[in-house]
């Protein structure tokens, strides 16, 4: 082998020194390396695995979410509907009082205009035999004696009085 250029005795330093080189590197860094790749592969996929509970978490949540949001538009219809009842059944009973207070003012109204009616009636037969009794008097006084005047007027104003008596 010298002959090739090669020493034995210096190829055998050079493989002793290559086994341990080889032997303090994996001691030293290629082991530790290995450690530290392995612990951030097992950071890494607990991150994914955590990554993924939080995305189903999330998934969960928008449901819940979305099943409250739902009850919550179902209670407000509920309210609104239920609003809208009361206010019809309200706009009711409000119509029937009008309506009852508008028939009793119209009863008090027909009974004071018959009031003033017959009133009237009465003013306008007593304001009748008035100027009857005055009509007679003037029409009387030249034609007839005072005490024929006076028996004549009594029976007329009888005769009117039986009649706006009826």
């Amino acid at each position: 082998m010298e002959q090739l250029g090669i020493e034995p005795k210096l190829l055998a330093a050079q493989v002793i020194n290559f086994f341990i080189i080889l032997f303090v590197l994996q001691k030293l860094l290629y082991k530790p390396i290995l450690g530290m790749l392995e612990k951030r592969k097992r950071t890494i996929e607990e991150g994914l695995v955590l990554t993924e509970k939080m995305r189903v978490e999330e998934e969960k949540m928008k449901q819940k979410q979305e099943k409250l949001l739902g009850a919550a538009r179902s209670e407000a219809q509920k309210i609104i509907e239920e609003g809208k009842k009361q206010g019809k059944e309200a706009e009711k009973e409000i119509l029937a009082e009008a309506h009852t207070a508008a028939q009793e003012v119209a009863l008090r109204g027909r009974a004071e205009v018959d009031r003033l009616h017959k009133q009237m009636e009465k003013d306008i037969r007593v304001q009748a035999v008035q100027l009857a009794e005055a009509m007679t008097v003037r029409l009387t006084q030249g034609l007839v004696p005072a005490k024929d005047q006076h028996k004549i007027i009594a029976d007329h104003i009888k005769k009117l009085e039986a009649m706006g008596g009826k």
